[in-house]
């Protein structure tokens, strides 16, 4: 009971340290069960999701109609016809709208009725955006349709147009669901077959098989899309693994701070109060009692942080998992909780810091209880940093700030650690906002001299309309990857459609193979390099001598002339699949595949760049709020363990501002070098995670800091070092002159 009481009264005369330790374990915690619940509930409800409505492995279209019936037999798989309609509802609001289907990508109800003759579905958000309820009346297709419900798709689950809008803007595109006869009855549409296989593994070969089938019938196959390369259903399980990676990264690393903090707390604890000990030994008290007694120490404060963090993680579940489905809208049909993570979370604090604190209370305890009483034998040992060091002809007050840091090299370690994971928090947004942003200015704005692109359905020959440029393309795979695909891209030579410049800034004439960085990067190639490629529409192999790389982060391309990429894909010799065009070009009804407008993708840059804004402010905040106290709690022990000099240093006469300098602001250097250290740590996290995206979406992100961010992440560290620093300064201003007395008479 004596010894417990000891327990509380130490804390409380030191509760800053305590209160610090527990706050980094809460957060921690709660970041542990928060990101892994929501991330588990996430795959979960995407998994169920996909299995209840037949998400379809591919989708695909032809030159002709196929005999679904006899290939699903073939192939033991489930086939249907489906398609899609682009809409203009206002002018610059497009809805998708998609058929009923029956047995593959079945649309989920999420309110009101399945469509009958005349209506139809629409996505939630897009519906309430615009101001559409059930039972209103909304024109698609020259024809007025009355809303029957809210549907979620599982195909269409991130509601985007093409990868290029990358961010969801339900002001001008949303998706809907109309009976089969009524999407039979629209001009312009596109039909696209759907398959799910029976069998569940071994997707990509199957996948093959029917492309060898259909070809092998003659049949032309005009597009091929995987559902696991397909923007609006990758995205979730993506989102789920980067969230997945966090939550065990950014937890473990907060729980390794406050091993090495409660470490420390205890190593200098039993170190100042050896004598204690000493005397603890000499009234009887066993080791097993002493190390009992410690144990209390890193138990409460493990016991308390963990379980208020996990509890607090749990509470922020469903928001956040609530707010995930705003972005990635699917149907729950069911939430799990997994209690092992709550047991994680609570026992993996509990046993690592016990351990710590066993190590150092064993290491203590070997030392006999005479040399305890006497104060011990650690106080006397100097680093071999400080024995080596020559500071005799430098000034005082230099000379006491450098010994402050050397004489606790683990103290100094632990303040450069704290400050590079507070580094790394705040300049995370800021990284990520300037990737994007490069993105636009060097890729998109720069490479793009145009405003509209136009792709036809089949090739054509001829001169180009007036006022657009033709170029070709073509899907391409690699022979020995299939997985990675691009596109090859005819232009003309003197084009001024398509800037490209090398890496010093010197533009490129497109009269060579030149390709994107981006891809050259994926691919691992470089000049003088070859790239062996099969044509996704017909299988012919064609191989290309790479002669130029483009620092140009708009998409993956190898761009050649046009006049070689018709003879290499044996077309004629004044063929062109699409056009380029600074005006609005008018086609006849059914003639185009798609269209593209350089200003929508740029706006989308934009709302990406605007949604970022406030993860950014999170994460400043957050960063803020670990560096304050990993920063108070270091600047505290070093008060706490300078007291004597302090205190003599008020009996030499010193003034508040000189004792607050020498003492305080000994740890400027060691900020400034955590910070330093931080920046290539977090370019390397973030090359990581973009690899991530790499695979998961075969995008490619460059990583980029800009000079402006940086300056203000250091202004930020700072002012979080001179915040931490005026909080100390009441613990300074404490400590009576009579301590150095006391010193002495020790």
């Amino acid at each position: 009971m004596t010894l417990l009481k000891k327990v509380t009264r130490t804390m409380l005369e030191h509760k800053s340290r305590y209160i610090g330790s527990m706050l980094l374990l809460m957060i921690s915690s709660m970041m542990f069960v928060m990101l892994n619940m929501t991330s588990a509930n996430l795959i979960y409800t995407f998994k169920t999701f996909s299995e209840r409505n037949v998400l379809s492995d591919a989708e695909f279209s032809t030159d002709t109609a196929i005999d679904a019936a006899a290939l699903s037999r073939q192939f033991a798989a489930k086939l249907e016809i489906g398609g899609t309609v682009d809409s203009e509802v206002k002018p610059g609001q497009t809805l998708r709208v998609f058929p009923m289907m029956n047995t593959v990508n079945i649309p989920a109800v999420q309110e009101g009725n399945v469509p009958g003759r005349s209506e139809i579905m629409l996505d939630r958000l897009f519906a309430e955006t615009n101001g559409y309820q059930i039972g209103d009346t909304i024109h698609v297709a020259n024809k007025n349709y009355t809303v029957s419900g809210y549907t979620l798709l599982p195909h269409f689950i991130y509601v985007i147009p093409s990868k290029d809008t990358m961010m969801n803007d339900p002001k001008t595109f949303g998706v809907g669901v109309v009976g089969k006869a009524d999407f039979d009855s629209m001009q312009d549409r596109n039909k696209v077959y759907a398959i799910r296989f029976d069998e569940r593994v071994n997707i990509k070969s199957q996948e093959a098989a029917l492309k060898n089938a259909l070809r092998s019938q003659g049949i032309h196959i005009t597009n091929w899309q995987s559902t696991e390369k397909k923007v609006n259903v990758s995205y979730v399980p993506m989102k789920a693994s980067i969230q997945s990676t966090m939550s065990a990264v950014v937890p473990l690393a907060m729980l390794a701070l406050t091993c090495v903090l409660l470490g420390m707390l205890m190593w200098r604890i039993i170190r100042s109060e050896s004598v204690i000990i000493g005397t603890l030994y000499a009234q009887g008290y066993r080791k097993r009692e002493l190390r009992r007694h410690y144990l209390m120490f890193p138990l409460m404060v493990s016991v308390i942080g963990s379980v208020v963090g996990s509890i607090l993680g749990l509470l922020l579940v469903a928001p956040v998992f609530n707010f995930m489905l705003t972005a990635f809208p699917m149907p729950v049909y069911e939430t799990i909780f997994n209690p092992w993570l709550m047991i994680v979370a609570i026992l993996l604090p509990v046993i690592i810091l016990c351990s710590v604190t066993w190590a150092v209370i064993g290491k203590v305890l070997k030392t006999p209880p005479a040399i305890l009483m006497k104060g011990g034998e650690t106080k006397r040992k100097t680093n071999f940093i400080e024995r080596n060091l020559r500071l005799e002809r430098v000034k005082f007050n230099t000379k006491f700030q450098i010994r402050e840091q050397v004489r606790s090299l683990s103290r100094s370690l632990l303040l450069l650690f704290g400050v590079v994971v507070a580094t790394m928090l705040i300049l995370y947004g800021f990284a990520m906002k300037s990737s994007v942003d490069y993105m636009l200015n060097k890729g998109v704005k720069e490479m793009y001299n145009l405003k509209y692109e136009y792709v036809f359905k089949s090739e054509k020959t001829g001169t180009a309309p007036a006022g657009g440029e033709p170029f070709g393309a073509a899907y391409v795979s690699l022979v020995n990857n299939d997985e990675i695909s691009f596109y090859m891209t005819g232009v003309l030579p003197d084009t001024g459609k398509i800037i490209l410049k090398d890496g010093s800034g010197q533009v490129l004439k497109p009269d060579s193979n030149i390709i994107t960085a981006p891809l050259a990067k994926k691919l691992n190639v470089s000049t003088g390099d070859s790239v062996t490629v099969f044509d996704v529409e017909n299988g012919k192999e064609h191989t290309f001598i790479i002669e130029k790389v483009a620092d140009a982060y708009a998409g993956e391309f190898l761009f050649m002339p046009l006049d070689r990429f018709n003879k290499e894909f044996g077309l004629p010799v004044d063929a062109y699949i699409g056009i380029w065009s600074d005006m609005p070009m008018n086609f006849s009804q059914g003639e185009l595949q798609n269209t593209k407008s350089i200003d929508a993708i740029i706006a989308g840059f934009g709302s990406l760049i605007n949604q970022m804004a406030p993860m950014i402010y999170g994460l400043i905040f957050a960063a803020f709020i670990v560096g304050l106290i990993i920063i108070y709690i270091v600047t505290g022990m070093m008060v706490d363990e300078s007291r004597a000099s302090i205190s003599l240093m008020k009996v030499f006469g010193y003034k508040k501002k000189e004792i607050n300098t020498l003492v305080l602001g000994s740890n400027t250097l060691i900020v400034a070098a955590g910070f330093l250290l931080g920046i290539p740590a977090l370019l390397g996290s973030i090359g990581a995670l973009y690899q991530s995206l790499t695979e998961s979406l075969q995008l490619v992100m460059p990583v980029k800091l800009n000079f402006f961010y940086m300056v203000l992440g250091f202004v930020i560290v700072m002012i979080t070092f001179e915040f931490a620093k005026r909080m100390c300064r009441k613990k300074v201003a404490r400590i009576p002159m009579s301590e150095a007395l006391k010193a002495g008479a020790e």
